[in-house]
């Protein structure tokens, strides 16, 4: 790059010796060509930030609006109850440790509707689960 410098003019064609007014202005061509090479990412970029304007008040009115869709998110988890709630509906006659194993058993043999292991834990459809129970499954 400095070897592409063109030589000031008046001084010696001949000469080699390499002036700090010549490395100032091959300084300055580099700087310049990198400007110029670089104009369209620094355009892109415009475009990239208004874009990212755009998604961001778009997300801002999606989330101002946000509580009512988590709610209703949230409605077919609450139909599930966790093991310790379903042996809370079950007789009082047994202890509860006792119900837990028997439904751990049910469960296993496929008995129960309604029955989702998710992470390791058993939790139960609320209805058909307690249907279940209503209908006499205790008596088995």
């Amino acid at each position: 790059m400095l070897r592409d410098v063109v030589t000031p003019p008046g001084s010696d064609q001949g000469s080699t010796q390499l002036t700090l007014a010549d490395w100032e202005l091959a300084q300055e061509a580099d700087r310049q060509a990198a400007v110029e090479t670089r104009e369209p990412e620094l355009h892109s970029l415009d475009d990239v930030s208004a874009l990212a304007e755009q998604l961001a008040t778009r997300l801002a009115s999606e989330l101002a609006a946000g509580p009512a869709a988590i709610a209703t998110d949230r409605a077919p988890t609450a139909r599930l109850v966790t093991l310790d709630q379903l042996v809370a509906e079950l007789p009082r006659g047994k202890r509860p440790e006792t119900w837990k194993r028997w439904l751990y058993e049910r469960t296993r043999r496929g008995e129960v509707p309604g029955c989702v292991k998710l992470g390791g834990m058993l939790f139960f459809e609320r209805e058909p689960a307690l249907a279940w129970l209503r209908a006499g499954a205790v008596t088995r």
